[in-house]
């Protein structure tokens, strides 16, 4: 054991400093280095954070102000993302849709609205007046659907009827301290300024840096304190989102082509952004570009 220690401690020291020969220093070969690529490029990948135009109403924060995409003025206002978004040249378009079951209903419908024979003027989606418009304006072919199946609620059986989550943190003596932020407020003020400043300036407000940060810290804040030291069920929440995302991120890196100069946007609601940008920064295969760059 002794000497296995020594050994991990000898090799850190080597990896850690440079090789000595005689008087010189020389630098260590890194065998991780471009020569190691499969492929010809980087590909460049950007997340267009939104909020749902037409809600399902699966998030947690159900919206008290509507929001017509459809109406005159959205639809100029839509017309304004789209120009920014087409500078950025993006060869794919992933929307939010889950793919095993839906890749193949997606191709058929945007193949039809390419020949005029899918309406799209009373869809609401986000898939149909962002995806759709942007690929035919730029000549695609094809929009990818890159979402992961829905998923059951991972946690433990219970009565979920009678289950009073804010009873139950006072009870663990964790609702004080699952309240400090006021992600509710938060919440409440992005939902009303939908409906007060244009769309450009508003979704380059949801996707600044900070915004996305506070949205994914609810998680860290709030949410992992349900069933802490008992039951788990908010950790567990939290791993049922990352195993979502993470299938998300698995989909986007099979659909990129390394041989290929690529620019990979993906069309999402804004709380996948932080998540997915991580793992698009961490990976060795992909330049994240920030949508700002482009909105601003």
């Amino acid at each position: 054991m002794k000497n296995n220690i020594l050994i991990s401690i000898g090799v850190l020291a080597l990896i850690s400093c440079e090789i000595k020969k005689g008087n010189q220093s020389l630098p260590i070969p890194d065998p991780f280095g471009p020569q190691e690529f499969v492929g010809k490029h980087k590909a460049r990948v950007s997340v267009l954070g939104l909020f749902h135009f037409s809600n399902p109403g699966l998030d947690s924060y159900k919206p008290k102000f509507s929001f017509d995409i459809l109406s005159e003025e959205h639809q100029k206002e839509l017309d304004m993302v789209l120009n920014a978004l087409e500078k950025f040249r993006p060869t794919k378009i992933l929307v939010e849709d889950p793919r095993v079951s839906g890749d193949s209903v997606l191709t058929a419908s945007y193949k039809d609205y390419l020949n005029d024979t899918f309406d799209i003027s009373k869809r609401t989606s986000e898939t149909y007046q962002v995806g759709f418009k942007l690929a035919k304006r730029l000549g695609h072919q094809k929009v990818y659907a890159s979402d992961t199946e829905p998923l059951e609620w991972c946690g433990v059986t219970m009565d979920w009827e009678n289950y009073d989550e804010e009873a139950y943190l006072r009870s663990t003596g964790n609702l004080e301290k699952s309240r400090r932020y006021d992600y509710l407020k938060k919440s409440r003020f992005e939902d009303s300024l939908k409906t007060e400043i244009p769309l450009k300036e508003y979704l380059s407000f949801i996707n600044k840096p900070s915004n996305r940060l506070k949205n994914h810290q609810g998680y860290l804040t709030e949410l992992s304190l349900i069933g802490a030291g008992d039951w788990y069920n908010g950790a567990d929440a939290m791993a049922r989102w990352y195993r979502r995302n993470i299938r998300i991120f698995a989909n986007t890196y099979d659909i990129t082509d390394l041989q290929n100069e690529e620019r990979i946007l993906l069309i999402y609601g804004s709380g996948h952004v932080h998540t997915l940008r991580q793992m698009f920064m961490d990976s060795p295969d992909f330049e994240y570009v920030e949508i700002n760059d482009y909105l601003n």
